[in-house]
């Protein structure tokens, strides 16, 4: 699955994160019909879930 330890699909998991937010804003951006606290929490939960990724990843065993 990761080409290096510490990556997500073989990529950095801030950029991961960065991506995914960036989709889910332009999904809402473009038609998407959500309450600012609905996207706020689906952006904070991203967050948190690719944050407990990275911490897995880069802490040591």
């Amino acid at each position: 699955m990761d080409s290096q330890t510490g990556t997500i699909f073989g990529r950095e998991p801030a950029m991961v994160l960065a991506l995914v937010q960036a989709v889910i804003a332009l999904v809402v951006a473009f038609g998407l019909n959500l309450a600012p606290d609905q996207i706020g929490g689906i952006l904070a939960v991203t967050a948190v879930v690719l944050g407990l990724i990275t911490r897995s990843r880069v802490s040591p065993a």
